[in-house]
Parts: structure tokens; sequence; C-alpha cells
């Protein structure tokens, strides 16, 4: 995508950081660290004048694996290490076992645009004008939903893609219509 955007709006677990603990989902509120070349690319961002920010569901937090508390500083921190100007969290699920955040139907959590269109209305940026991108289906359903563009992470980080690597299995966005090997193993109906 050639198009300029002022405003572009991150995932962070699985699109800019990953475990330290190699664990699907964060264990604690640190333990995560940033993706190859993704802290080079968000200040090289940055220094072009564009706004950075994060859109992040953290469904932990209805659990009780995560701590509100917690994990919203370590997002504070990671956002201060990349000059990423808005945070926007969603601690909730509609399955969580903590009472405050189990909420059926939430404009705020992805695939909802809440947070994105949060982000818009405080830096005055049209949807024309902004860029979602992120990993899985979620990030790539709250950007349609706020209209606005969309890239997969693999494709805006230009990262390789894993022959040997489910992604659909896993809920992973290689990029939009991308139908993975192992998806025509799964259906019969290509027998």
């Amino acid at each position: 995508m050639d198009k300029v955007h002022k405003l572009v709006i991150f995932d962070v677990d699985g699109t800019l950081t990953t475990t330290k603990s190699g664990a699907t989902f964060r264990e604690s509120a640190d333990d995560r660290q940033w993706l190859p070349g993704r802290l080079e690319k968000l200040r090289e961002l940055d220094s072009q004048g564009v706004i950075l920010a994060i859109a992040t569901n953290q469904g932990g937090v209805a659990f009780g694996y995560l701590d509100y508390e917690e994990i919203y500083h370590e997002l504070g921190e990671a956002a201060r290490e990349a000059n990423i100007r808005y945070v926007a969290m969603s601690p909730f699920h509609p399955d969580g076992t903590i009472e405050q955040y189990r909420i059926d139907k939430n404009h705020w959590r992805k695939p909802g645009p809440g947070m994105l269109l949060s982000a818009m209305k405080q830096y005055g940026i049209q949807p024309q004008d902004t860029l979602m991108v992120g990993d899985r289906y979620e990030d790539m359903n709250a950007a349609k939903a706020a209209g606005v563009d969309f890239l997969s992470a693999i494709q805006f980080f230009g990262d390789e893609i894993d022959p040997t690597r489910d992604y659909a299995e896993e809920g992973t966005v290689v990029y939009p219509g991308y139908v993975s090997p192992y998806e025509f193993q799964r259906d019969e109906k290509h027998f």
C-alpha cells in the first residue's frame, strides 16, 4: 500500500511484541519483547510525522490472569519506547470470570471499532487517513467496522511467510484473502 496515512494504529501482542516466556499469551504484564524490526519501524514512522497508536485486547484481565493496572503500565512503557502517542486497551471479554470485565456486546473490544474511533477522534484524523495493522481477524474486522484501511503485520513489516506454520489454525491474518495450505487439509470439499 503506497498510501500515506496520518495515523497508524497497531495491535500489540503478535503484531509488535511476542512473549519472553514463549507462551501463547502473556504470563505477566511484563512478559513481552519487541518482534524483530518493530521498534525501528515505529521510530521511522514517528520521525516522518505519522501519529502512532495502539489498540489492544487484553482479555487476560477479564479472567484474572493479568492485573489491569500492571498491564496498562506495561503498555505505557512500550509506548514510550516507541514514541507511540495513544494507548487504548480493552480488558473485557464476554466469557471473563471477573464480573466487572465480563461484557457480552462491547463496542470497545475488537472486533468492535471503539478503540480505533477513539484514537481518530483524539487527533482529529478521518478514517481515510487511518491504517490499522494487526495479526488477527478481530484486528481486520475492527478496521472494517471503523472504515479504515487494514494491513496484516506480515504485510506491513515485510515478514517472511513460514510455509510450515498453520496461520489459519492460529487465527492469524497473513494478508486478506490468503489461503493457508493447511486449510485445504481441513476442508474435505477439496479432496
